[in-house]
This record gives C-alpha cells, sequence and structure tokens, in this order.
C-alpha cells in the first residue's frame, strides 16, 4: 500500500505543513445501515416536473410551495395545484443547455429574502454557459465551459410570477469542470445569505490532473479560492454584496466570503431554525469513491477535503484506498458517514423536523441519498435522531414495506409550515416528466403520532371508533363504519 501524507494548506500564503497523523477508521468497519424504529410515509403533492430538486417557501404565510425545476424554471404550487405559469424562468442563453441524460449543471437552487412579504427579493442560483479557454478542463469538451451565478430578482410581494426585470447579478465564479456545482443557497436565522461551492468539479480536487486542473493544493484546503467552500454574504449592504464583519477570513490571509472550508460538493444544506431547534447549520456533503458524509458547519471550520473523505484519509493518486495517516490536525470530522456499498453514491441533505403535525418527528434529521448507481432508480432515504447523543444513521420503514423507493431522490425542501419534503423521479437526469415532491408524513397506522407502530395505536384507534370521530374514518369514506376497522387492521399488521 502506497503511504501517503497528504498537504495541508495554512492560512499563510505560500506556506505548506507537511505531516502525518493516524486515521480514525477503515472502509471494512462500513456496516449495512440498519432499519430503525420510525415508520413514515410519502404522500404525492404535485408532479410532471423534468428535475425537481428544492421546495421551499416564501416566508410569507401565503402557503405556497415554490418548486425549482433543474431545467431553468421556478413552479408554484397553489392550493394543491401547480399554477401553469412558472414564478421565474431562466432559459439558454443565460442557462446552459442541460443535458438530460445527466447533468449537475442548471437552476440549482432559491432563497426568499426573509422579509419577502414586504421587500419581494429572491435569490436564486444557476449556471451560465462562458467560452472559457484553451487549457481549461471544460473547454472543448461536450458540455463546455460554464459560470456559477448568484442573482437577484424581484417580485411583487404576493405575486405568482416574478416582475419580469432583469436579474442583478450578485456573484459569479467560473467553474473548470461541469460537475461539484453545490446549488444551495439560504437564509441562516442570523439573516446572512449562505452559498455553498463544489471544488470546482471533475475528480480528485484535480491533484491528479496532470497539470493539476485545480492548483497545486487543489481548492478545497485553498483559503484564497471560493471553490470547495461555504460563502456567507451580506445582501442588504455594500454592492453588491457586503461582508459580514465576523466571517473568519476578514482582515487575514483568505477570502473575506469564507465562512468555511475543506468541500468537495457541498450540495444541500440547512438550518436547524425550526421551534425547539439549535441554529445548527446541517450539510450533505457528496464524497467521491467511497464515502458520504454529514457535516455540523461552524464559522472557520475545515472539513478536510482533499486530506480527508468523511472520516478517513484520502489519496487523490489511489482513491479507493484510504491511507493509514494523513495530517489532518485541526479538521473538524462528519457527524455520521456511510460507504457507498451500503448507502448509495450521493448524499443530498435534507432537514431536521421541527413541525408540529407529527410530534414523533420531531428532531428527526431526514435525509436522502440520490441513488445506489448511475443505471437504476435506487433512491434512499435515511434519518438521524437527534434527540439522541448519539448521531446513527437509520433507514426508516416505508408505508407497508421495507423496501427502497424505487426512485431517484433528487432533492428536499421544507414548507412554510415547517414540513419536510422529497424531490423524486424516475430518469436519473434532469429530462422528462415524472418527477414529483412529496412530503414526509408519519405512517397511517401510527394513530397516535408517536413515530412508533405499536398496541397503543390499536387502544388509541379503537377508542376513536368507538367514538365514531372523524378521526377514525381511516378509509376516507365520510363515514364511520366496519370497512374503517378493517382497513386499520391491515395497516396496522403491515407496520404502517
Amino acid at each position: 500500500m502506497k503511504r501517503f501524507c497528504a498537504s495541508a494548506l495554512r492560512r499563510a500564503r505560500g506556506v505548506i505543513a507537511i505531516g502525518c497523523v493516524a486515521a480514525t477508521a477503515s472502509f471494512a468497519d462500513a456496516q449495512p445501515i440498519p432499519y430503525g424504529d420510525l415508520r413514515i410515509d410519502l404522500a404525492e403533492v404535485a408532479t410532471g416536473f423534468a428535475a425537481a430538486i428544492q421546495v421551499t417557501h416564501a416566508n410569507d404565510g401565503s402557503g405556497r410551495l415554490f418548486v425549482v425545476d433543474q431545467i431553468g424554471k421556478v413552479w408554484v404550487v397553489k392550493n394543491g395545484a401547480v399554477l401553469a405559469t412558472p414564478f421565474l424562468q431562466i432559459s439558454p442563453p443565460e442557462l446552459v443547455n442541460v443535458v438530460g441524460g445527466y447533468d449537475e449543471r442548471g437552476l440549482l437552487g432559491i432563497a426568499f429574502h426573509p422579509d419577502y412579504a414586504n421587500n419581494g427579493r429572491v435569490f436564486v442560483r444557476y449556471s451560465k454557459p462562458r467560452t472559457g479557454v484553451s487549457g481549461e478542463p471544460c473547454f472543448g469538451s461536450s458540455r463546455g465551459c460554464h459560470t456559477e451565478v448568484l442573482a437577484e430578482y424581484h417580485a411583487n410581494p404576493g405575486a405568482d410570477v416574478v416582475d419580469g426585470a432583469a436579474a442583478k447579478v450578485i456573484l459569479a465564479i467560473d467553474k473548470p469542470q461541469f460537475n461539484h456545482n453545490s446549488g444551495a443557497i439560504a437564509f441562516g436565522p442570523d439573516g446572512y445569505l449562505y452559498m455553498g461551492m463544489g471544488d470546482g468539479g471533475g475528480a480528485h480536487d484535480g491533484l491528479a490532473d496532470n497539470p493539476p486542473s485545480h492548483g497545486p493544493f487543489g481548492n478545497g484546503q485553498n483559503i484564497n479560492t471560493l471553490m470547495g467552500k461555504m460563502l456567507r454574504l451580506d445582501v442588504d449592504t455594500g454592492s453588491p454584496y457586503g461582508i459580514p464583519a465576523d466571517n473568519p477570513f476578514v482582515g487575514v490571509d483568505g477570502a473575506d466570503e469564507i465562512f468555511a472550508y475543506g468541500f468537495r460538493n457541498p450540495f444541500y444544506f440547512s438550518f436547524d431554525d425550526g421551534p425547539g431547534g439549535t441554529g445548527d447549520l446541517w450539510l450533505g456533503e457528496v464524497g467521491q469513491n467511497l464515502y458520504e458524509e454529514i457535516d455540523i458547519v461552524v464559522k472557520g471550520g475545515n472539513y478536510g477535503w482533499v486530506i480527508k473523505e468523511g472520516f478517513h484519509c484520502f489519496n487523490p493518486f489511489n482513491p479507493n484506498i484510504p491511507p493509514t495517516n494523513c495530517d489532518d490536525a485541526g479538521m473538524i470530522d462528519p457527524i455520521a458517514e456511510y460507504d457507498h456499498t451500503n448507502g448509495g453514491i450521493a448524499i443530498l441533505g435534507g432537514f431536521v423536523y421541527r413541525a408540529s403535525q407529527f410530534p414523533g418527528l420531531q428532531g428527526m434529521y431526514i435525509f436522502g441519498d440520490f441513488s445506489s448507481n448511475f443505471t437504476a432508480n435506487t433512491g434512499h432515504l435515511f434519518y438521524i435522531d437527534t434527540n439522541h447523543e448519539h448521531m446513527t444513521i437509520l433507514r426508516p420503514r416505508l408505508h407497508g414495506t421495507t423496501e427502497e423507493l424505487g426512485l431517484t431522490v433528487k432533492g428536499t425542501g421544507r414548507g412554510g409550515d415547517g414540513e419536510i419534503y422529497i424531490c423524486t423521479g424516475t430518469t436519473l437526469g434532469p429530462s422528462g416528466s415524472t418527477g414529483s415532491i412529496h412530503v414526509v408524513t408519519q405512517c397511517f397506522a401510527d394513530f397516535d403520532t408517536s413515530g412508533f407502530v405499536d398496541l397503543d395505536d390499536y387502544i388509541a384507534f379503537v377508542h376513536a371508533f368507538e367514538l365514531g370521530g372523524d378521526d377514525a374514518d381511516f378509509d376516507g369514506s365520510g363515514f364511520v363504519d366496519l370497512d374503517d376497522f378493517i382497513a386499520f387492521v391491515h395497516a396496522f399488521e403491515a407496520g404502517c
């Protein structure tokens, strides 16, 4: 086995510290992700999208859902129906020509200003084509070169379409490859806009390319580039934005926009900012060949890439064999990880449940993984019970079965009421019209909404049935009769 002692770029420009310390685990330690006791159901809310990748709301109490479709449209779901006219549409040549077979570019994220109900400000992330120059990895490739753009639009508060005015570009970052774009943007509890940026694309943070396509140290550990980072911007001051005074590199070497660094592809993140939440920033960090990880991101944190993948040392020249040692001093380990053999190949992130409709879901971090491979619809749902000290990844049991979804998972989201949504499809790429969004609910037989199906549910249903209340109308027929009792017993026996 080749012994590899990775180099870590320190804050002083040009100073490299090289050393070796013990790694914490090995690929052989990986175990299948077990099923937990949590039982959930997925209720379809809307369908017909090419590639729904995010669901969010407008901070305006309207109850509307906004669905990001990767091909360049933001749809409004209002009163249970998808409106015919998109809220926002970005098309070529402003948007890249998205490749239907598989693509990580396109319209990637949306965030409504916390005071959107009054100011109508909305921010979007998208991929814009650019010519590029000879020598760039993307130049002359099948997808060409592009720039990741953060832009601001305006809408009249309450309107179902933006006002049509040209976007104001807030930030533009040229990418050397088509992938690892991240895409998520979100306002934090502090009122600042957070934005994830991947390491530039390709593989190995460019270090195995000849010459290295992301510079001699890669982008993840380079504090003077915005790629491979979590950014934090003040969009309420400055032109086109201001820098929060407490960003970690303000006044010292490093890009002022950086909040945290050492990321490969921080695909989706969210804040645990609902009632009773901790305010923590949860991140799904897409790994390379072996591991996917979940991070709690803190200001100034270094999360390891390209020196580490998950808990493990990483060698860009031999990526399938984690080195025994690496210089990981000062790096922050993930709170949890899973390997590709047992959990899927691309973590999508999710949300901690803090809504009120399903008490049994309180404190559950519910998240997804894209698929087990690039040839089948084998997406996964997982959860972590944050109420417990040990951050163990578990599989929920789905309605009527313990099997997987049979769908590709493409994103997650949260409504204004705090309920969590899962975006799915039956195509791997952004094409067709089978993209759907589903709201996470507790399974039907969990009658007391405890999160578990047990004797207490049976007793609670029998009591409701005897009283003849509407909640005992289990089959939704409008009557409480023997059919409801039979339907409940079938669900109870199935475990959901």
